[in-house]
């Protein structure tokens, strides 16, 4: 939430925010493996800024300690597709939910229906990010409040891909965990390389609809 008084984040700061929350998931997955779904209410509510934009997660680990009937109600606020149609939830379900928060970190759109309906797949973020870059609208994605800097377009291309494939459907087919926090921590260091430098992030060319074909050909 922005304001006149409280512009939007820029861009910078939104990469080191999701950067941090993709350290933080890496550690619950290696320090908790034993756990179902180390995480399990990962959402842009229970992740806590310090006055440097350092992101803290809260509220994990917290399913063992809960019946099955707290957990269906409170647990999992951007609810899977496994999840929501038959109450099923893995270690990919919290890839699901990291994929959602990217979608909304770098769109500026809240997911409510995520956390009032469960997942539809006619009104959802995920599905309206798809339906975006598949009618090549990409850039319409992002969020404009977002203030660019040479080659940003590199990273935001990239991490929009990384968040789509968190987010597909087929759970054996999503993204594991360890792969998305790896690609989302090497972000930068492979970025200046493959494009060219632009201060414009949504004037430039559109990637293309094949480089998405896993999250919009379905």
């Amino acid at each position: 939430n922005h304001s006149v008084d409280q512009p939007g984040l820029d861009w910078p700061t939104r990469l080191n925010i999701i950067q941090g929350v993709a350290k933080g998931l890496g550690y619950l997955f290696k320090e908790l493996p034993t756990l179902t779904i180390p995480h399990g209410h990962l959402k842009s509510s229970n992740v806590v800024l310090n006055k440097a934009f350092e992101p803290l997660l809260t509220d994990y680990a917290l399913r063992p300690v809960m019946n099955s009937e707290q957990s269906h109600n409170l647990m999992i606020a951007y609810k899977s597709p496994e999840y929501s149609l038959k109450g099923h939830i893995t270690k990919k379900t919290d890839v699901w939910c990291l994929g959602v928060l990217i979608l909304e970190l770098i769109t500026g759109r809240f997911p409510e229906n995520y956390l009032s309906k469960g997942y539809d797949v006619n009104m959802s973020l995920v599905t309206w990010v798809s339906e975006m870059v598949k009618e090549k609208k990409t850039s319409d994605v992002f969020d404009k409040e977002m203030i660019g800097k040479k080659n940003c377009k590199a990273e935001m291309l990239r991490l929009l891909k990384i968040g789509l494939s968190c987010c597909e459907e087929d759970e054996e087919r999503r993204m594991e965990m360890r792969d998305a926090v790896e690609k989302i921590e090497r972000l930068r260091e492979s970025s200046d390389t493959d494009f060219e430098a632009s201060t414009n992030v949504f004037a430039s060319r559109l990637i293309e609809d094949d480089d998405f074909g896993f999250a919009v050909n379905r």
